[in-house]
């Protein structure tokens, strides 16, 4: 066997990015190894996966089944409005808005850090803007929608508006309208705008999904670059086969053949199948791993990053105390190389903040865990918020130590793991390359100081 090394005929790798050795078997086929030496496992060479995601029926029959979920979950929570006898225990009472908040949510971001974005593969409001888009305008997307800002205006508006104002959270009736609302708006922009504009542009959950899928242990790429070199029709990118229902050329505004990270691929799966080689492949890779490639993030990203921080401290004082204080202090010590400082601060925020995240999501799940049992037998729970109310009943919560001691296990271990790997990603990682060693240990200072503050919450 013989070593030797490809550069960018295999992908256009950036300038910052490294070149990684690929060990050569044969003249035909060339596997990539990554750092650790390990042939990164193929999982479509599993057959039940490959007839998956290879069908014409995935993922639309997935699509349609959960968009058949939720119509029922509007069905059971839009009937439900807000009244102030009951207003402190409905949300909890009330089935629809129990899953939707406290299972589906948490389940959401773990999967975005294992797997990006699995939920946006079978997401039905990915089929119903596509659907739109296919018989609509398919007009560009102006320069505004495109810039970033309004996902981040629009995730603003749920967190200060329909969430602290309107209820989103806390009253069945407001989630269903939210539900509502946000179908109808991915069908008529789909009918306004060409591709994904719902998705691409709009849609908050598909951005947090995406800075958190740099965590993800999985990436969907090319097999063999050389192949998708020495195609002649690229049927993955062809205008003509954007539209089709099945099979399609991406609609992500990404080449399929040199996807660079985890963050834009919905990993719909259409390419494999508009593919005439099936050149592609979804490997398991070492978590972390794109945080070791140059990510730059928008200064939209950035404020939506802010956003998601503020919300899951639900303490915007400890957002200037423990993030935009040492902020600063990082700008000050580096201030010759401004700009790579204020990416590599904000990216090494976000490990930390989709662990809090996720761990936030789950201390509610856990709280909700003893009325679940309620919700099954009052879908509607407007009864049992009666009751609870006029203090007929309570909820006894004695038996969640286990699960209490459980969280708190996994909240040390898990907040250890992201400062350890946030030290290596600022001594390795291409993000950092251009700052000094003072900024560097500022940076891990404030990786520690961010990390404690949510530390001490939990």
């Amino acid at each position: 066997m013989k070593i030797e090394k490809k550069y960018k005929e295999e992908r256009p790798f950036e300038k910052e990015d490294k070149i990684p050795e690929v060990l050569v078997l044969s003249r035909k086929r060339v596997m990539p190894v990554n750092k650790s030496g390990i042939t990164p496992r193929n999982l479509l060479k599993i057959k039940p996966i490959r007839i998956i995601v290879k069908s014409k029926y995935y993922p639309i029959v997935p699509q349609l089944i959960n968009l058949s979920v939720f119509v029922v979950l509007i069905i059971g929570s839009i009937g439900v409005g807000y009244n102030p006898k009951i207003a402190p225990y409905i949300a909890n009472t009330n089935l629809a808005n129990q899953i939707v908040w406290n299972i589906w949510w948490p389940f959401t971001l773990v999967f975005a850090a294992i797997a990006g974005h699995l939920w946006c593969s079978i997401c039905p409001l990915e089929l119903v803007n596509s659907l739109g888009s296919r018989i609509g305008l398919k007009k560009k997307a102006p320069g505004f929608l495109r810039s970033g800002w309004v996902v981040t205006l629009f995730f603003a508006f749920i967190l200060f508006g329909a969430g602290k104002y309107l209820g989103l959270q806390a009253v069945p009736r407001t989630m269903a309208i939210y539900l509502i609302t946000v179908i109808s708006l991915s069908f008529i922009l789909g009918l306004i705008f060409e591709k994904r504009s719902f998705c691409s542009y709009v849609c908050p959950l598909g951005s947090i999904i995406g800075m958190y899928s740099y965590i993800a242990g999985t990436q969907w790429r090319a097999d063999d670059p050389a192949v998708c070199k020495e195609c002649k029709t690229k049927d993955c990118v062809a205008k003509r086969n954007r539209y089709k229902l099945t099979g399609h050329s991406c609609t992500s505004n990404i080449n399929p053949a040199r996807i660079p990270d985890n963050r834009e691929c919905l990993l719909c799966t259409h390419c494999l199948k508009v593919c005439p080689s099936a050149n592609f492949k979804f490997s398991l890779c070492l978590p972390f791993t794109d945080f070791f490639k140059n990510i730059k993030l928008t200064l939209a990203e950035m404020g939506m990053l802010m956003l998601i921080i503020g919300f899951v401290n639900n303490n915007w004082h400890a957002l200037v105390v423990f993030t935009l204080i040492p902020l600063v202090l990082c700008l000050l010590v580096s201030w010759r190389t401004l700009k790579p400082m204020l990416n590599a601060f904000m990216v090494l925020l976000i490990p930390t903040t989709a662990v809090a995240h996720m761990l936030h999501a789950f201390r509610g799940m856990i709280w909700n865990w003893p009325v679940f049992k309620l919700n099954l037998l009052d879908p509607l729970g407007v009864r049992t918020a009666n009751m609870l109310a006029e203090k007929i009943m309570i909820i006894d919560r004695n038996g969640l130590g286990p699960a209490w001691r459980l969280f708190g296990t996994t909240t040390g271990l898990l907040y250890g793991a992201v400062f350890a790997v946030s030290v290596a990603i600022i001594l390795k990682s291409p993000l950092t390359e251009n700052i000094n060693r003072t900024g560097k240990l500022l940076l891990i200072l404030s990786v520690a100081s961010y990390i404690a503050s949510f530390y001490i919450k939990v």
